[in-house]
């Protein structure tokens, strides 16, 4: 088994799962298994889940009552006495992931234990862009604990994964989180504050985030209007190189509000540069996606 992929939701989301769930079936990589954290979902979202499960041997659906704060103890138990997957991968039950997503990040996790990819943001208005993130490249020392600095590295849910091997070797695993940080930031903080910590953050767009506002944000109906809309693109490689392309110019060309890490060019900024030079940069970024 390649890969466990860990999908949390709660009630009301079944009308999101035939999507989120649908994406990460359709991926290139073969071997894995889905784990379904329920956390207090109701019937309607139930039914979806077992009509799922019968299309696909994969799913493991782990039904629970409604637990504290997200249900991160929930996870925990999957990870430590059900989980087979040599990484662990996440995916909320709003966001969808590329085909490639998985095998991108299996490839990336031979020679690191925890890594973060690219998530490009598809606005309710306007137009795609990528996630900020601070930081590209690799960590192999332990940073200090720190909400902001760990929210700096831009390390969203879905974008994540590591190794289950390292997993295992850590003080807590998932665990309630402490009201004052988003559950997944504090995550990743105790990973990064272990020793033999080798982290990475690539480039690698392989995850749509649909963010819609602070919990529980956009209700799951008006949710699922856009995942309708773009999980058909996800079974054409020259709609997902589009995607990708847009997200990659009109982060460029944001000069003012560059939602990149800083980015150099001989030196200078990209707002020194004319805009006519952009076309010919992400063409030459995009061929190496």
């Amino acid at each position: 088994m390649k890969a466990t992929v860990l999908l949390p939701t709660t009630k009301e989301r079944g009308v999101l799962l035939r999507y989120s769930v649908g994406s990460i079936l359709s991926q290139s990589v073969k071997e894995i298994e889905l784990f379904i954290i329920g956390d207090g979902v109701d019937e309607s979202t139930r039914v979806v889940i077992h009509e799922l499960m019968k299309l696909d041997s994969r799913i493991k659906f782990f039904d629970h009552p409604k637990g504290e704060r997200r249900g991160e103890t929930y996870r925990h138990q999957a990870l430590m006495n059900h989980a087979q997957g040599e990484i662990v991968c996440y995916l909320l039950d709003r966001d969808l992931m590329m085909p490639d997503h998985i095998e991108r990040m299996y490839r990336n996790l031979r020679n690191h234990n925890l890594c973060a990819h690219l998530s490009i943001e598809v606005p309710q208005m306007g137009t795609l862009k990528f996630v900020r993130k601070s930081f590209f490249g690799s960590r192999n020392e332990p940073k200090p604990s720190s909400l902001k600095e760990s929210q700096m590295l831009g390390l969203l849910f879905s974008q994540v994964g590591h190794s289950l091997e390292f997993y295992k070797t850590l003080p807590h695993g998932w665990r309630t989180t402490p009201t004052e940080w988003p559950t997944d930031i504090y995550m990743w903080e105790q990973f990064l504050c272990q020793p033999g910590i080798r982290f990475l953050s690539t480039t690698d767009p392989t995850i749509l985030y649909f963010k819609r506002g602070d919990h529980p944000g956009l209700s799951a109906a008006e949710r699922a209007k856009e995942l309708v809309q773009y999980f058909p693109l996800l079974d054409s490689p020259d709609q997902i190189e589009q995607l990708r392309e847009s997200a990659l110019q009109n982060s460029l060309l944001q000069r003012e509000k560059l939602l990149l890490a800083p980015l150099l060019i001989k030196g200078q900024g990209i707002n020194k540069f004319p805009l006519r030079l952009w076309k010919k940069l992400t063409k030459s970024f995009t061929k190496s996606w």
